[in-house]
C-alpha cells in the first residue's frame, strides 16, 4: 500500500507537474538565449549549451511526465536532483560569457541569472525544496562571475559592489518568494474553510430538509383527520346550527395550519433545490370555479364582492400542474381578500395561443390599501412582511408570495404586482399550459359504486379517506398493513387501491410490487400512493413500484378525487389524449 504523501512532497510533485506543462516555453527561452549569447560566448558554446539544455528538459519531461507520476509515484530526491542539474545547465552559459568577453559578457551574465532567479520565483511556489534547487547554482554562479571580474582586471571596490548588488538580488528575490507563497498558503487555507463551510451549509439544508420532511409528515395525519372530520360535521343536515358553526371554526383552523405546514416544507425544499413541478391533466375551468367559489364565503363574510372574468372561454381540459396552480391563486386571493377593507376583488383570465399551447395569465385585483415603493421592493422576499403590524393582525409567516414566485417560475412564467398607496394591488400570473382532449374522462362526481382499498397503518387517515369518499357512493374498504392488504387483495376485486407509502414492517411499494408479481384479480388495478413526501426521487420509486399515481398528505379531498378519478381513465384514452407538455420557459 502506497503511504501518503507529505506536504512538502505534494507541492513537490505539483511543481513538476507545473514544469512538464511549460517545458516547450523554456525550450523557447533558451534558444533565444543561446542566440543572443552567440557572438558574448561563442556560437560553438552557444550552441552545446542549447543541446545540453535541451537534453536535460527531454529527460526531465520523460521521468516526472504525468503518466509516469501516476504509475511510479513521485521520487522526491529524484526531482530535487534534475532541478539543481536544471540550475546548473542554465547558468552554465553565465561563466563562459566572463570568460569569453570580460566586462561585458560579465554583465550579460549577471543579467541572465537574475532573470532566471525570477522565472524560479514565479514558478516554484508551490515546493520550498524545488525553489532552493533551482536558485542555488545561481546564487553560486554570482559569486563566481563576481570573483572572475575581479580576476579580470576589476578594483576590490568594484568586485565588492558587485557582490552586494548579487546578494541584494538573492534577499529580494526570496522576500518576494517568500511573501507570494504566504498569500498562496493563506489562500489555499481559505479555499479549504470555504469548502468545509459549502460542505457543512449543505448537510446542514439536507439535516433540516429530513427533519421538516419528518415533522410534517407526523402532522399530517392528525391535520387529515382535523379537516376531514369537520368537513363530515359541516355535511351532516341533521347537524344543528352550533354543531355546524363549529365544525367550520375547526376547519378554517385546519386549513390554517396545513397552510403553514406546507408553507414551511416547501421553502425547505426551495432552499435545497428539490422543489418540482409535476404535469397532469385537469379541469381548468372547474379548478377555478371552485377556487372562486371557496373565497367567495371569506369575501362576503368582509363585504367584499368577488368577481371572475374570462373563465367561460377558456379551454377546458390542460396540461400542467393543478394543485401548485390552485395554490398561487389561493395565496392571492388571501392576500387580496385580507387587506382590502372595502370595495371588490376580481379575477380576470386572458389565454393567449402560443403555437400547441396557451399563455394564460391570471389577475387578481383588489381596491385594498396598496403598497409603496418601499413595501414592493420587500414583497417577495421569505418571512417578510410589508408592515411591521401585519403579522400581529393577520397572522402567516410571510412566506405565501415568495413560493408563489417560485413556484410560477418553475413552471415557466412569472408573478409580478402592480399597486399604489391606497389605490389596490394587481397581482398577474402567467404560465403556459398545454390543451389536451378530456371530454370522455369521468367526472369527480360519477364515482358512485368504485370499489376501493385504503391501505394505511393510521386509523385516523382510513377513516379521514372514508369520511372523504363514502359521501360519493364509493365501497370503501380498510387494511391496516400490506399483509392484510395482500390477502384482501388475493380474495376480492377492486376498482382502485390507495396505498400508504410508509408503512411499517412491508411498505407500499414492497406490497405494489408484491401484488404486480402475482397473478389475482387486481394484479393489473390502478394503486396510488398517499404518501407526505413530494421528492421526485421517492414518486419515481413509487412508479418502478408499479403505482399509478399519487396524492400528498394531509389529502385533500379535491386532490384525492381527481387522482381517483384519472386512475379509472382507460388506458388506450390516455395515450389518444397525450399531448405534448410545455417546458419551462417555453412560453418566455
Amino acid at each position: 500500500m502506497t503511504e501518503p504523501m507529505s506536504d512538502n512532497d505534494v507541492g513537490l510533485a505539483k511543481t513538476m507537474l507545473v514544469r512538464n506543462a511549460e517545458k516547450r516555453r523554456r525550450m523557447v527561452l533558451s534558444l533565444i538565449y543561446a542566440i543572443i549569447f552567440g557572438p558574448i560566448a561563442g556560437w560553438l558554446v552557444s550552441a552545446a549549451w542549447f543541446v545540453l539544455y535541451g537534453c536535460l528538459q527531454g529527460i526531465e519531461a520523460y521521468l516526472f511526465s504525468p503518466r509516469r507520476a501516476r504509475v511510479y509515484g513521485l521520487r522526491p530526491k529524484a526531482a530535487v536532483l534534475m532541478l539543481s542539474a536544471n540550475g546548473v545547465a542554465f547558468g552554465a552559459l553565465s561563466v563562459a560569457a566572463v570568460l569569453n568577453a570580460g566586462v561585458w559578457g560579465m554583465a550579460c551574465g549577471a543579467l541572465m541569472l537574475a532573470g532566471g532567479i525570477l522565472y524560479a520565483v514565479i514558478n516554484n511556489q508551490k515546493s520550498k525544496f524545488a525553489y532552493a534547487a533551482v536558485t542555488t547554482p545561481y546564487l553560486l554562479y554570482l559569486i563566481t562571475i563576481t570573483v572572475l571580474g575581479a580576476v579580470q582586471g576589476g578594483t576590490v571596490i568594484q568586485a565588492v559592489a558587485l557582490a552586494l548588488v548579487a546578494l541584494t538580488l538573492i534577499a529580494s528575490a526570496h522576500l518576494l518568494w517568500c511573501s507570494t507563497a504566504r498569500r498562496i498558503s493563506a489562500q489555499s487555507r481559505a479555499s479549504a474553510e470555504a469548502e468545509r463551510r459549502r460542505i457543512e451549509a449543505e448537510t446542514s439544508a439536507t439535516a433540516k430538509t429530513a427533519f421538516v420532511a419528518a415533522v410534517s409528515h407526523e402532522l399530517r395525519t392528525p391535520i387529515s383527520a382535523i379537516l376531514a372530520g369537520a368537513e363530515a360535521i359541516e355535511r351532516d343536515a341533521g347537524a344543528n346550527p352550533a354543531t355546524r358553526s363549529n365544525a367550520a371554526l375547526i376547519a378554517e383552523a385546519g386549513e390554517m395550519m396545513r397552510t403553514l405546514l406546507n408553507d414551511l416544507l416547501d421553502l425547505s425544499k426551495m432552499e435545497a433545490g428539490r422543489m418540482s413541478i409535476e404535469t397532469i391533466d385537469f379541469d381548468l375551468r372547474t379548478l377555478l370555479a371552485r377556487t372562486v367559489a371557496f373565497w367567495s364565503a371569506e369575501a362576503d363574510r368582509k363585504g367584499l364582492d368577488l368577481t371572475c372574468d374570462g373563465i367561460e372561454g377558456l379551454p377546458q381540459w390542460m396540461a400542467g400542474d393543478p394543485t401548485r396552480l390552485r395554490q398561487i391563486l389561493n395565496n392571492l386571493f388571501s392576500n387580496a381578500i385580507k387587506f382590502t377593507d372595502r370595495g371588490a376583488i376580481s379575477l380576470s383570465v386572458i389565454p393567449e395561443r402560443r403555437g400547441p399551447y396557451w399563455l394564460m395569465r391570471f389577475s387578481v385585483s383588489d381596491t385594498g390599501r396598496g403598497m409603496s415603493a418601499q413595501q414592493l421592493e420587500r414583497l417577495f422576499n421569505p418571512f417578510e412582511q410589508t408592515q411591521i403590524s401585519t403579522a400581529r393582525t393577520h397572522g402567516g409567516t410571510g412566506l405565501g408570495l415568495a413560493i408563489s414566485r417560485e413556484l410560477a417560475r418553475l413552471m415557466g412564467g412569472d408573478l409580478d404586482v402592480a399597486s399604489q398607496e391606497h389605490k389596490g394591488s394587481i397581482f398577474t400570473l402567467e404560465i403556459g399550459l398545454a390543451e389536451v382532449d378530456g371530454h370522455a374522462r369521468p367526472r369527480e362526481d360519477e364515482m358512485d359504486e368504485t370499489r376501493a382499498l385504503v391501505v394505511d397503518d393510521h386509523e385516523v387517515n382510513r377513516r379521514a379517506v372514508a369520511l372523504m369518499l363514502e359521501p360519493f357512493g364509493v365501497q370503501l374498504t380498510a387494511a391496516a398493513s400490506g399483509v392484510d392488504a395482500l390477502e384482501l387483495l388475493a380474495a376480492n376485486a377492486f376498482d382502485v387501491i390507495l396505498m400508504d407509502v410508509y408503512m411499517p414492517g412491508m411498505d407500499g411499494r414492497e406490497v405494489c410490487r408484491r401484488l404486480r408479481a402475482t397473478p389475482g384479480p387486481n394484479q393489473h388495478t390502478p394503486v396510488i400512493a398517499c404518501t407526505a413526501s413530494a421528492e421526485p426521487r421517492d414518486l419515481e420509486e413509487c412508479a418502478q413500484a408499479g403505482m399509478t399515481g399519487h396524492v400528498i398528505k394531509p389529502i385533500d379531498a379535491g386532490a384525492l378525487h381527481a387522482a381517483i378519478a384519472a386512475a379509472l381513465t382507460p388506458a388506450d384514452e390516455d395515450q389518444a389524449n397525450e399531448t405534448p407538455r410545455p417546458s419551462a420557459g417555453a412560453l418566455a
